[in-house]
């Protein structure tokens, strides 16, 4: 174990542990950070809560020239970048304290933590140039309410309030006959009526949370749907696109991420001046948002979609967006990142 030799800036990455010893998280990212910064005499450590000491940290730094990680002693960084992967860990008393230490030690943290779709809802509903983007959603809590919504909206997308990547997520439709149909990833379901459907989830809805949204008619391409997923980082005033990448549903309609068997399309196919012009206006008054309710997001996600009458919705925002399968998009957002490490460090 070594003493650190400083770079400018010095970066921290707040990750958690994968058993006693592991670091866990995104690490083709924290290495991309690490390669970028060390080309003009920055570092990166990373670490987790539990590797805060008393007047420093115990952390791993990574060393591009022989692919190897080594534990290092260091001083607390110029900023951190949260990047814990799970939720649970963000509510464990640990991590509150860590962050309430950078806080003590007027020590930027950039990305506050998850959002919860129930309140990111909430909260965009009422901006006056952003509601229109986004789909009625109610919170599944009572069976009368959802039974409503259902008769109202006749197709929704049921949702795990705190859960990313497409988990637990299925689309419910009333149809004509009175009978529920359920569509997940890997099968459907006939339920005889609203109640029948409701005994069998309501479990699940009143043990954690879930959201019932209106589903959207997508459009199609090729006879199959396909969303948006923008990737926007924030870059002197403001946030802004880094990229667009689209996914297409494969065996099933429910969602188009690449694990549930989703594909990759060039944006080409569907860009246009127009969508390109909405898209940054819509980044920035996001992050705008974001930025003003939770605090400071160095990046964050949008999923959306166009409707087969071509209105622009979006699905939900993430907080903490996973590396993008484009190289381009994934290689302009290292840099970005980077350019915004340095910038916060020479205003501060």
């Amino acid at each position: 174990m070594t003493s650190l030799i400083l770079g400018n800036p010095f970066i921290g990455i707040l990750t958690s542990k994968k058993g006693e010893k592991n670091l866990a998280g995104n690490i083709p990212l924290f290495r991309s950070i690490q390669q970028e910064l060390l080309k003009t005499g920055g570092i990166s450590i990373v670490f987790s809560p539990e590797d805060i000491l008393s007047n420093g940290i115990k952390a791993a730094k990574y060393e591009p020239s022989n692919n190897t990680w080594e534990t290092v002693i260091a001083p607390f960084p110029h900023l951190v970048y949260n990047r814990v992967p799970f939720r649970k860990h963000e509510n464990t008393t640990i991590f509150k304290e860590a962050v309430a230490l950078f806080k003590e030690q007027s020590i930027p943290f950039f990305n506050p933590g998850f959002l919860n779709k129930y309140d990111c809802y909430l909260q965009f509903k009422e901006h006056m140039d952003l509601k229109q983007y986004f789909l009625p959603t109610i919170k599944v809590d009572d069976k009368t309410a959802l039974e409503k919504f259902l008769l109202a909206h006749r197709s929704l997308y049921i949702k795990q309030g705190n859960s990313s990547m497409g988990r637990g997520i299925h689309m419910i439709k009333r149809r004509r006959d009175g009978k529920v149909l359920l569509i997940d990833q890997s099968r459907q379901t006939i339920y005889h009526d609203f109640h029948h459907y409701w005994e069998q989830w309501s479990t699940k809805f009143l043990k954690i949370l879930y959201i019932a949204q209106q589903a959207a008619s997508p459009q199609l391409y090729q006879g199959k749907r396909y969303d948006f997923r923008i990737l926007a980082v924030f870059q002197g005033e403001k946030h802004i696109p880094v990229g667009v990448g689209v996914r297409q549903s494969g065996h099933q309609q429910v969602t188009t991420h690449i694990p549930n068997g989703g594909k990759l399309l060039p944006y080409s196919l569907f860009q246009t001046k127009e969508h390109d012009l909405l898209i940054e206006k819509i980044v920035e008054l996001c992050g705008r948002e974001l930025n003003r309710k939770y605090g400071f997001f160095a990046e964050f996600s949008i999923d959306s979609g166009l409707t087969t009458d071509g209105k622009f919705v979006i699905y939900e925002i993430n907080s903490k967006p996973m590396s993008f399968d484009e190289k381009t998009i994934e290689e302009k957002r290292v840099k970005m990142l980077c350019e915004l490490f340095r910038s916060s460090i020479e205003k501060k």
